[in-house]
């Protein structure tokens, strides 16, 4: 479920506001300033381009100084046509590992570059999907850019988990966002399933223009993190997202076991705590988010084209590294 999530959110170009669970993640951007909808426009195969773009096309044949051999790449899946073309692509690619040599030469000589091989994999397992070539090549800048990892601040962020965990998941979410609350329980059960091994941080990424409540829930939330209640006010935020009025975000603070509700509605109309929400948008902004949900693993932002957009496959290749 996670996977069709991740690819809901990226396929969608323009929301004006998110209708209904399942239906769609929520969009930070306009279509004039949504990559994917920029690369729609883009030709595949324009004229001089080696490879293939039609599935049906025979692909060039292979020069005298052309690589072609890709250890660690699993080929079996590909027809003798599509492996052809496989070559073709990787050997017109840069290294994703940003050498200045092709992606084909970082396969076989750069030891160290796990990205190159899981680019040249993508490119494989689209190619045996029966994906056009031209159109394979569209998609690599957007894999490249998503393995390379970006500093995500952390600190002083909710976490669920294990703390000293060496891998940290963090979902930029905002509580009026219906796939944020679909996808809410598949990431803490993703991380529960690594016993230890990983931990899940909790970043404010509120939608205000399409979301007049999120803000406000945001705040509730921050303000029981300040007494160790975090998770249960997040819980009962999302369980409730149509009711987040002043009102009922008093009743579910009544409802959470052990919280000072005096405290919590001093702290709840505080700036600082209004600044944290602020801090954490701020943050999303600067990396540029395509919208909410948006998953980071290790500082990698976890797109559906890579491991099908499994968390726990992102996880686990963060263990690896």
């Amino acid at each position: 479920m996670l996977r069709a999530a991740r690819e809901l959110l990226t396929t969608c170009a323009v929301l004006v506001a998110c209708a209904t669970l399942g239906a769609s993640g929520c969009d930070a951007k306009s279509a004039k300033d949504d990559p994917a909808s920029k690369t729609a426009s883009k030709t595949p195969g324009k004229a001089g381009d080696p490879v293939a773009a039609d599935p049906g096309k025979t692909p060039a044949p292979p020069t005298a100084d052309m690589i072609l051999e890709a250890p660690g790449v699993d080929l079996s899946k590909l027809s003798p046509p599509q492996r052809e073309s496989f070559f073709q692509v990787i050997n017109t690619e840069s290294s994703a590992c940003g050498q200045a040599h092709s992606l084909a030469m970082s396969v076989r000589d750069d030891g160290e570059c796990r990205d190159s091989i899981h680019v040249a994999q993508f490119i494989a397992d689209r190619l045996a999907s029966g994906a056009a070539a031209g159109d394979i090549k569209l998609d690599i800048d957007t894999v490249v850019k998503a393995l390379a990892p970006r500093e995500v601040p952390i600190e002083g962020r909710p976490v669920w988990g294990n703390e000293r965990a060496p891998v940290t998941v963090v979902v930029f979410a905002d509580f009026q966002c219906p796939m944020c609350k679909h996808e809410a329980p598949q990431l803490r059960a993703a991380v529960e399933g690594q016993r230890g091994r990983a931990k899940l941080v909790f970043k404010h990424f509120p939608l205000t223009e399409h979301h007049p409540r999120a803000e406000a829930a945001g705040a509730a939330a921050e303000a029981a993190h300040l007494q160790g209640k975090f998770w249960e006010m997040h819980d009962l935020l999302f369980a409730n997202q149509d009711a987040l009025e002043d009102p009922d975000l008093l009743a579910y603070a009544k409802q959470i076991p052990g919280l000072d509700v005096a405290k919590w509605q001093a702290d709840v109309a505080s700036e600082p705590v209004k600044l944290k929400v602020a801090e954490d948008r701020a943050h999303g902004e600067k990396l540029d988010l395509p919208g909410t949900p948006t998953v980071y693993v290790d500082g990698r932002e976890l797109v559906p084209m890579l491991w099908g957009g499994e968390v726990d496959a992102w996880i686990e290749d963060a263990l690896r590294r």
